[in-house]
């Protein structure tokens, strides 16, 4: 067991499938000799040299297209985006070309590339800190990975890359390069993308869905309601966003009976919508109470500490949690 932040361990799984598979590459900005603007590329050029760590100019369309390209050809491309919000950039190549592989070949063909968005706040403003898997949920033939802690990025980057379709992989930059937890270097398994979701913490009269930043706020802010108010609150980290693990959420919601949904997107148009959505399809009866999102305001995100008044903060999830109770 070796103590990690999220960033090591996401460097330990790429080492991990670099090492077994020569077809698993990497692509993406800074990603050589700098080890990328996030640290997790780093070593990588010298070990397995230029032709596996391709570091590409500023042009996220252009080497999306080069890293379909090598999908098709049969290599496992990673392929970073320095920011999540420059997806923007390179939409066509993911949402038109990747994500319909499958189905404009009749299932003949499939597509093994790993989309990996850096995403979260740091003070860096409305271009760079935007929170952005409620993007591409809406896009058939992609699926939706977001893992919070150290262990569960290695695990499910790992799971990520194998997967022979196209995959997005979301992970919070100020979680990964904060948080520190033990990772089993033996431990060499490899998680299903299917009913991935985690019981954080068991419970029975509340359940609190989240992931990254929110994820951690919760934790800590149903410990505080729990001694305050001697109810006993459920925790679900869902880790996969698509496919999505309903029935570990309805079985939950079934126990409970009233839910909060917490992530960092804009609550308009949120994947939270969607868990919503299907509670309400699928739990309607058991419901005591209506649903509660918490996300941040549909409005720009401000540069600086400013952001702060823009995106849910504890106190957000805590009222919403003690309306409920």
């Amino acid at each position: 067991m070796k103590k990690m932040m999220g960033v090591g361990a996401l460097n330990l799984a790429l080492n991990e499938l670099m090492a077994d598979d020569p077809k698993v590459i990497c692509v993406g900005e800074d990603i050589g000799d700098m080890g990328g603007t996030w640290t997790y590329f780093r070593g990588l050029k010298a070990t397995y040299g230029t032709n596996r760590v391709m570091q590409t100019p500023i042009s996220e369309s252009g080497y999306t297209g080069v890293s379909v390209g090598l999908a098709y050809g049969g290599y496992r491309p990673v392929v970073e985006y320095m920011f999540a919000d420059f997806a923007t950039l390179a939409s066509d190549g993911i949402v038109n070309v990747a994500a319909k592989a499958r189905y404009n070949s009749a299932g003949a063909l499939s597509l093994p590339i790993t989309f990996v968005f850096p995403q979260g706040v740091g003070q860096a403003g409305c271009q760079h800190s935007q929170t952005v898997e409620g993007w591409f949920a809406n896009i058939p033939g992609l699926k939706l990975v977001a893992p919070t802690t150290p262990a569960d990025l290695r695990y499910f980057l790992k799971a990520a890359v194998l997967d022979d379709d196209p995959v997005c992989f979301f992970f919070s930059r100020p979680c990964a390069m904060s948080i520190q937890e033990e990772v089993d270097e033996d431990d060499k398994s490899v998680p299903s993308l299917t009913n991935a979701a985690k019981i954080v913490k068991e419970g029975t009269d509340l359940t609190v869905i989240a992931w990254h930043s929110s994820l951690l706020k919760s934790i800590k802010v149903v410990e505080e309601v729990e001694k305050e108010t001697g109810k006993s609150i459920e925790i679900i980290d869902p880790r996969v966003l698509c496919p999505f693990d309903k029935e570990k959420v309805f079985e939950s919601v079934r126990k409970t009976g009233k839910v909060v949904i917490a992530n960092e997107e804009c609550e308009r148009g949120s994947f939270s919508s969607h868990i919503s959505a299907w509670i309400a399809e699928n739990c309607l009866k058991d419901l005591k109470m209506p649903v509660k999102r918490v996300g941040s305001y549909n409005t720009c995100i401000p540069f600086g500490q400013v952001e702060q008044f823009a995106l849910p903060q504890e106190e957000d999830i805590k009222a919403a949690i003690m309306s409920l109770l």
